[in-house]
C-alpha cells in the first residue's frame, strides 16, 4: 500500500508494490453541454473497473473493438479521467490537474501509429522533444538520447529522417522518445497493429527487453494473441467489464470464452484444445508452438511404442 512518513517535517509520499491502482472505474464520453439527464442515458464504456499493475510487470489487455481496453488504458496517464471511481498512478490521483505532469512523467504512452507521435524531421531531434519540454539541461538530453536511441537499437539512425525509416523503426523511434522521459511505465495502445511480422518482431523485443533488463513496467493493448502470450499476465475485457484476469496459461485455456466475446486464442493453444476435442490427452495450458511440439511428440511416442526422433 501506499502511504506518507514524515521527513523533515514534510509529508512525503512513499511507494507500495503497484504503481496502478484503479477502483469501481465508470467512463463515459461527455461533453460540456451534458446534464444530468443526457449524462444518464449515455451508454458507459467502462462499468466499474478494478484493476491493478504491480511495479515491473507485463500485463497485455485483450478485448474485441468497442470493448473499452484503449479506453482504460488512457486511464493510466490521465489522457481520461474517470467519469466516477479512482485511479492512482502511484499514489497520485489521476483526476486532480495537479498531478498530470508527474503522471505523464512516470507513465509514458505510445500509440497504433508512430507518424502521429513522431514530430521532427531528425531522429534524435524527435527522441529530444520530450526532455526539451521537460526543461532538462542540453547536456542531459544529449545523455538522454543517446540511450534511449541505444535501448531501442537504433542509435545507428540517429541522423535519419523519420519518414525513411521502416514501420518497424519508426515504433521503435517513438518508445525512444517515451523512454527518453525515463518513465517507470510504458502503456502500448496496439503499437503492432500497422507493422508487418518483422517490424511486430522488432517491437516486441525491444519492449520484452525494455521490462526485463530495465524493470519498466509494460501495459499493452493488443490483437495478437501470440503477443499476449508472451507476457506476464492476460486482462479481458468485455462490454466494459474485466471477463479474465490471470496468467496466459489460466486464460488462454477458456478457449470457448474467449470465443464466445469475439477473441482468438494463440495458435498453439488452438491446436491444443482441438486435440482434447478429440480425445487426445494434452495438457490444458499450452500456449507456445514448442509446448504444442512436445505434447504432440508425446503423443506419439505412447502411441507407437517407441522415440519419435528430432
Amino acid at each position: 500500500m501506499n502511504g506518507t512518513e514524515e521527513i523533515n517535517n514534510e509529508k512525503v509520499l512513499y511507494r507500495g508494490d503497484n504503481i496502478i491502482e484503479a477502483s469501481g472505474v465508470h467512463f463515459y464520453y461527455r461533453s460540456a453541454a451534458d446534464d444530468a439527464e443526457s449524462a444518464a442515458n449515455k451508454k458507459e464504456i467502462l462499468k466499474g473497473v478494478d484493476i491493478t499493475v504491480k511495479r515491473g510487470e507485463f500485463l497485455a489487455i485483450l478485448g474485441h473493438n468497442g470493448s473499452g481496453k484503449s479506453t482504460l488504458a488512457k486511464h493510466f496517464n490521465s489522457i481520461l479521467v474517470p467519469t466516477s471511481g479512482k485511479v492512482e498512478i502511484d499514489g497520485m490521483d489521476s483526476a486532480d490537474d495537479e498531478n498530470v505532469y508527474n503522471i505523464r512523467r512516470k507513465v509514458g504512452m505510445v500509440f497504433q501509429n508512430p507518424d502521429n507521435q513522431i514530430v521532427a524531421t531528425i531522429v534524435e531531434e524527435d527522441v529530444a522533444f520530450a526532455p526539451e519540454n521537460m526543461g532538462l539541461p542540453p547536456e542531459e538530453i544529449r545523455e538522454r538520447v543517446d540511450e534511449a536511441l541505444k535501448e531501442v537499437r537504433m542509435y545507428e539512425n540517429r541522423d535519419k529522417a523519420p519518414h525513411l525509416l521502416s514501420g518497424g523503426q519508426k515504433q521503435r523511434v517513438a518508445i525512444a522518445g517515451i523512454i527518453a522521459m525515463r518513465p517507470e511505465c510504458i502503456v502500448l495502445d496496439e503499437p503492432t497493429a500497422m507493422l508487418d511480422p518483422r517490424g511486430r518482431r522488432e517491437v516486441i523485443e525491444t519492449v520484452k527487453r525494455l521490462n526485463g533488463e530495465q524493470g519498466i513496467t509494460v501495459i499493452m493493448i493488443t490483437h495478437y494473441m501470440d503477443e499476449a502470450a508472451q507476457c506476464d499476465r492476460v486482462v479481458v475485457i468485455d462490454e466494459g467489464n474485466i471477463l479474465m484476469d490471470g496468467t496466459p496459461r489460466e486464460v488462454f485455456s477458456r478457449v470457448e470464452e474467449l470465443e464466445a466475446v469475439g477473441l482468438d486464442s494463440p495458435q498453439a493453444a488452438q491446436l491444443a484444445y482441438e486435440l482434447r476435442k478429440e480425445g487426445f490427452d494434452v495438457p490444458s495450458g499450452v500456449v507456445s508452438v514448442k509446448e504444442c511440439a512436445d505434447a504432440i511428440q508425446k503423443l506419439l511416442e505412447e502411441r507407437k511404442g517407441v522415440a519419435v526422433k528430432d
